[in-house]
């Protein structure tokens, strides 16, 4: 990942150009931090990678050893695929302003199971900053451990998140294949029913409207004006909708206009989900190690065929099909 390799780069060029070049530890005083990360993958895991497991375990650690914490940075819910976290880049500042001169986690795969990026980190970075870095349950001790061994085990540490990304992957496609919805938000019109199989129910507030759009395209509007209808009344569009829902959402992430618009309108009068269809896997992660999506060709959809109860009916939607057409024909 071009963006993470990059802020590796900045993180070790910044730090030289402080001045900040490995020295001798011996009399240094250390200001210890413990690092904690937990991602989904490890949920199975339970207590033996929790958070709160962690924490003791670093802090009896660092007790025994008389080395003093100061800090304590962690990422609960993040990938160690990426090192674009908020609590790990917090950290990174911390140690460039020299506030942190040593870095404790419970092994290595809590610092990342990136192994290109997790070795610069360990045995360019950390050196270069003279931070000293310890994981505990791996033995390692990078102020009289032996290097040798540590990029055999953050090669490691990728295979095991890779493994876990490859049995996700099957485990999605076998419920898309059931019939279950697995996207995070219902599309608009809709609520998610639990599972399992998860399925869509109508949205007592908004599937009138939906019906309402479907009925505008069938009439002869065009998606312009549907949408114009819609602002001019006042009626949330998807996203804001979305985040009013789900107040923890934070609006800029999800749209910047804020307002119907007639490519919005256009992809729902495109969009067979109305018809009761479940259509699921158009697109797929570019890697495990990468948030960037690409689509999928037609062949890899699934289509796990009439799912839950449709909003509009056939002739409603082949009548906004063939409307559409008409006006693309004009053109």
């Amino acid at each position: 990942m071009q963006y993470e390799h990059d802020t590796y780069d900045r993180h070790l060029k910044r730090g030289n150009a402080a001045g900040r070049h490995p020295q001798n530890r011996e009399g240094s005083h250390l200001r210890g931090a413990i690092y904690l990360r937990l991602s989904k993958d490890d949920d199975g895991r339970k207590e033996s990678s929790s958070i709160g497991s962690q924490r003791r375990l670093l802090l009896r650690y660092a007790q025994e050893k008389g080395f003093p914490i100061v800090r304590e940075y962690s990422d609960d819910g993040w990938s160690g695929t990426t090192f674009d976290r908020p609590a790990f880049q917090e950290m990174i500042r911390d140690i460039k302003r020299g506030e942190i001169n040593l870095v404790m986690t419970k092994d290595l795969s809590r610092l990342g199971r990136d192994y290109i990026l997790s070795g610069q980190y360990t045995e360019l970075f950390f050196p270069s900053m003279n931070v000293r870095f310890i994981a505990v349950n791996d033995g390692y001790d990078s102020a009289v451990s032996d290097m040798d061994l540590i990029p055999f085990r953050n090669i490691i540490n990728e295979m095991y998140a890779r493994d876990i990304s490859r049995k996700i992957r099957s485990s999605l496609r076998t419920r898309m294949e059931d019939g279950s919805y697995i996207g995070n938000f219902a599309p608009y019109g809709y609520i998610k029913q639990p599972g399992p199989p998860v399925q869509l129910i109508p949205d007592p507030e908004t599937a009138s409207i939906v019906k309402e759009i479907f009925s505008m395209g069938a009439e002869g509007r065009t998606p312009a004006e549907i949408a114009d209808s819609l602002n001019q009344r006042k009626i949330p569009s998807p996203a804001v909708y979305r985040c009013l829902k789900h107040p923890w959402l934070c609006e800029n992430n999800y749209t910047v206009k804020r307002i119907w618009t007639a490519n919005s309108v256009l992809k729902m009068l495109h969009n067979p989900v109305y018809l009761g269809r479940m259509i699921q896997g158009k697109s797929r992660k570019l890697s495990f190690k990468s948030r960037l999506t690409v689509a999928n060709p037609a062949e890899l959809w699934v289509d796990a065929g009439r799912t839950h109860e449709p909003l509009v009916s056939e002739a409603v939607f082949e009548a906004c099909k063939e409307e559409i057409q008409k006006r693309r024909c004009r053109r």
